[in-house]
């Protein structure tokens, strides 16, 4: 059963915490598939909000598919099983762990995906990649940042893949992760002989992908992202 009582705090909008709360009870099993929740007014009082901001976090639920109103019985725990879309935690806010699974996850999809670019990239995907390979190393050498065309770069590995599904995802994952990848060229800008390094990653997948070699394009893809997690202190 839920708490008797929770402590919400500024700024995050109050509804968005309640549905988080409810969420991490769902997770460790607080709360179970087929139970009921109180009903709204006990809820507020629970969480010390109006009944206002207990609806729209129930309706932010009910959308996900997490609960469902039974007519005549209230609002039921669906719990994992119904949920309609993935949910990842804000990078900022994740701990290593978290953030290994997320590189973990980036390096999987995304070295399968350079390997179905390499296997069927039309000659305009590859044409595109190799821009922005030339645009990176002219940020290299103009000491940019160069983080556009690094996102474009893996944008158009996910394009090329000719999966549309595989694609989503990544550009999903990859908007996740993007300020994290600023940041690690930021870092990478800010040790000499390091943004030299990332380029001649970066080359490497294009040139595997350019030659129409899967397996080539598959280890040169994860040796890049391995190293990417190794220069924010992950360990994939």
């Amino acid at each position: 059963m839920l708490s008797d009582k929770y402590e919400l705090k500024q700024p995050l909008r109050l509804p968005d915490q309640v549905a988080a709360i409810l969420v991490g009870e769902l997770e460790n099993g607080t709360l179970k598939p087929g139970e009921m929740l109180p009903p709204e007014m006990e809820l507020a009082a629970r969480f010390g909000v109006s009944r206002a901001v207990i609806r729209e976090a129930l309706s932010q639920l009910k959308a996900e598919g997490l609960l469902e109103s039974q007519q005549g019985r209230g609002v039921m725990v669906v719990g994992r099983a119904g949920r309609r879309y993935f949910r990842l935690e804000d990078p900022e806010k994740s701990n290593a762990e978290s953030l290994t699974h997320l590189y973990e996850l980036r390096a999987i999809l995304e070295a399968e995906a350079a390997a179905l670019a390499a296997a069927r990239a039309h000659t305009r995907d590859i044409a595109r990649l190799g821009e922005c390979v030339v645009a990176m190393a002219h940020a290299v050498e103009g000491d940019a940042i160069g983080a556009v065309p690094d996102l474009d770069f893996h944008r158009g590995i996910a394009e090329a893949s000719g999966n549309q599904h595989l694609c989503e995802l990544m550009q999903f994952l990859n908007d996740k992760l993007l300020v994290l990848i600023q940041g690690a060229r930021e870092h990478s800008r800010q040790n000499p002989g390091l943004p030299r390094q990332v380029q001649k990653e970066h080359e490497s997948i294009y040139r595997a992908i350019e030659a129409r070699d899967p397996q080539k394009a598959r280890e040169e893809t994860l040796a890049h992202l391995r190293m990417a997690a190794k220069r924010l202190g992950l360990d994939i």
